[in-house]
């Protein structure tokens, strides 16, 4: 099960960002997004839209590794507001199914889906 104050920064009104990091043959590649446009599954998978990500996909098939930096000014950390994640786990790219469709619904210009099995989820502010 996924920390609630985790939850709680993805499910903010206000946007924070998302920060994706993976690693290829030509070594770590990072690209961003924002919380709103993170889903989080009832089996706690975090589903994000891929636009591009290209590179992210080509990194994902030869080392499926992945980890996110996810934080919010708005939600109370360990001293002040602000906090922030550390999430390490595994990627897929899945391009059908119902967590496709799903978020083919909401963000209609995707190609792909990443599709993260959280490991670890440490708060680090």
């Amino acid at each position: 099960m996924l920390n609630e104050k985790l939850l709680a920064v993805l499910s903010h009104p206000a946007d924070g960002a998302v920060t994706i990091l993976t690693n290829g043959d030509k070594g770590p590649h990072l690209v961003n997004t924002w919380n709103s446009y993170v889903m989080v599954t009832p089996e706690d998978k975090l589903l994000i839209p891929a636009y591009g990500y290209n590179k992210t996909e080509k990194n994902i098939n030869s080392n499926n590794e992945v980890t996110l930096s996810i934080a919010s000014r708005e939600i109370e950390g360990y001293k002040s507001k602000g906090t922030g994640f550390i999430v390490k786990g595994t990627m897929r790219v899945i391009k059908s199914g119902e967590g496709f469709e799903r978020m083919k619904e909401k963000f209609s210009g995707i190609h792909a889906v990443l599709e993260i099995t959280v490991d670890s989820a440490q708060q680090m502010l």
